[in-house]
């Protein structure tokens, strides 16, 4: 059975990402929608000023040089795997493998712009980026709501990005959910998905 758990991992996430892109293909029918191309279009040319839920803590702000070129809203899911504690190899823990998300435009999960995978990684699906992927490392974390996962500020690495991307660095902000599940681990390799939102915001050099 864990062998047939451990084969899945990508099933999993292939199903979890197909019933998040028909739920918000649902939901854009009802709605008129701003396109990618316009958002990024009006924000390479003016200086964005992100909704936020509160602010950003000075650890995980972005270095100079660097601004603001389009903020996107998330929803999908962190995916964790029972694993070895690295501590103790007697213990199981729940260790976070990946995120699963689709990025929209705006607030109400209309307009989907970018796919969010493992690396972390995030692909444009539309507008002047559209097939562009970033691929970038953790910089620093900060909890913000002990009952969400943590705030991020995240650097691009270009070795693994595709020649055309336009990102420098991406912050996760406004966190709800995700976090590791409460269930005790007991079987090694077995996978939870636990749903969540935030807003990514990404950045472009000057």
């Amino acid at each position: 059975m864990q062998k047939t758990i451990r084969k899945n991992i990508s099933g999993l996430m292939w199903i979890a990402s197909l019933a998040l892109v028909i739920t918000s293909c649902q939901k854009e029918k009802s709605a008129p929608l701003q396109t990618a191309s316009d958002a990024l279009s009006h924000s390479s040319h003016a200086t964005m000023t992100p909704e936020l839920c509160s602010p950003i803590p000075d650890s995980l702000q972005v270095p100079e040089g660097n601004r603001l070129f389009l903020q996107t809203f998330a929803r999908g899911v962190q995916i964790y795997e029972v694993q070895r504690s690295a501590a103790n190899p007697n213990t199981l823990v729940w260790v976070n493998i990946a995120s699963l998300a689709e990025l929209y435009v705006k607030p109400d999960f209309v307009d989907h712009i970018i796919h969010h995978f493992a690396g972390p990684s995030w692909q444009f699906i539309k507008g002047p980026f559209k097939d562009e992927k970033v691929v970038a490392k953790k910089v620093k974390g900060s909890t913000q709501d002990p009952t969400a996962i943590q705030w991020l500020l995240l650097q691009a690495v270009d070795d693994l990005s595709t020649p055309g991307n336009p990102v420098s660095f991406v912050q996760r902000i406004c966190t709800h959910g995700g976090l590791a599940p409460t269930t005790a681990p007991t079987q090694l390799g077995a996978l939870d998905s636990i749903p969540y939102t935030a807003s990514y915001l990404f950045y472009t050099r000057n």
